[in-house]
């Protein structure tokens, strides 16, 4: 039997530098706390599109970096993947953008602060001006470090042989997608941008209410994310609730990113809801359990033992 083709997949959105200071005792908020500092590379986006790559889909990139140090780092590591990287462009005026962590001793985030102002430049002009060829894929990835405007575009390319998957990123980011929730075959988000979506606070919505109020609202399917709870899927006439696989936890950057590619990876290629989530779940395990905000060991073996 000849194997069915990668799927193809372009990726939009963030790919910046992340900055981890691992506390070296529990953080006091308002004095100097000694950290151990991580540099390694991030972004939605970016990680997304490794996560990918790593569980065997074709990949394009399509983000900004500016014209400095940080950028030139970042593309010359990009180039080691097996990524399609002709929708990386460069600013002449915005800096990389950076995500500064800090992280307790255990790994769980405290606070995060970022410089993301480039993201701006990625307007609907810049993505025209693409090869049109970088649209004829399967799904499009997208993060709301997009401008409005440029999620509006996005939502536009949309088709019935072309999903459309968006990740909320954050409650400030995730309202810029409020007005195309019906276009999004799936979303992920965790409860805070549920609640934002849904111009709620999260103490008001459970996972199963938040899901109820997104499908109904248009979305496709929803994964919402629950920290050390799990995650609830939610489509029409299906829902369900997957606990978390046990983990040693060391760092949780990157695992909702791993969690997202591997869920979107199972669904393109026809998995049910349960499969796909637990295949999700697992990429998510082997990001905790990494320092890195990519595992080195996510194969699609090494998912396929864990989620059996």
């Amino acid at each position: 039997m000849t194997e069915a083709p990668p799927k193809k997949i372009a990726v939009v959105g963030a790919c910046h530098v992340d900055r981890k200071a691992r506390a070296e005792a529990a953080l006091i908020l308002g004095a100097s706390n000694p950290a151990n500092l991580q540099v390694c590379a991030g972004g939605v986006a970016r990680n997304v599109a490794e996560n990918l790559c790593r569980l065997g889909a074709a990949v394009e990139l399509i983000t900004r970096l500016g014209q400095d140090a940080e950028g030139d780092a970042l593309l010359a590591a990009l180039t080691k993947l097996p990524l399609d990287l002709e929708g990386v462009t460069r600013s002449a005026a915005a800096p990389t953008a950076f995500h500064l962590i800090a992280l307790q001793p255990d790994g769980e985030m405290l606070v995060g602060v970022a410089d993301m102002r480039i993201y701006d430049e990625i307007t609907p002009a810049v993505l025209q001006a693409l090869p049109q060829r970088l649209w004829s894929v399967d799904a499009v990835f997208a993060d709301c470090n997009l401008p409005s405007e440029t999620l509006a575009f996005l939502v536009g390319l949309r088709r019935r042989e072309r999903r459309l998957a968006v990740n909320g990123v954050s409650p400030a980011k995730a309202v810029r997608l409020r007005p195309h929730l019906a276009a999004c075959d799936l979303l992920f988000v965790n409860r805070q941008e549920a609640a934002a979506l849904l111009d709620r606070t999260p103490q008001e919505v459970d996972p199963a209410a938040a899901a109820a109020g997104l499908l109904a609202a248009g979305v496709g399917e929803v994964v919402i994310t629950l920290g050390r709870e799990g995650i609830y899927l939610a489509r029409q006439e299906e829902a369900l609730m997957l606990q978390n696989f046990e983990s040693r936890l060391r760092d949780v950057t990157g695992a909702g990113d791993a969690l997202a590619a591997a869920f979107l990876e199972a669904r393109l290629k026809d998995c049910d809801l349960a499969t796909a989530g637990r295949r999700a779940l697992a990429a998510a395990q082997l990001t905790v359990e990494s320092y890195d905000s990519v595992s080195p060991e996510l194969t699609p073996e090494n998912l396929e033992r864990l989620a059996s």
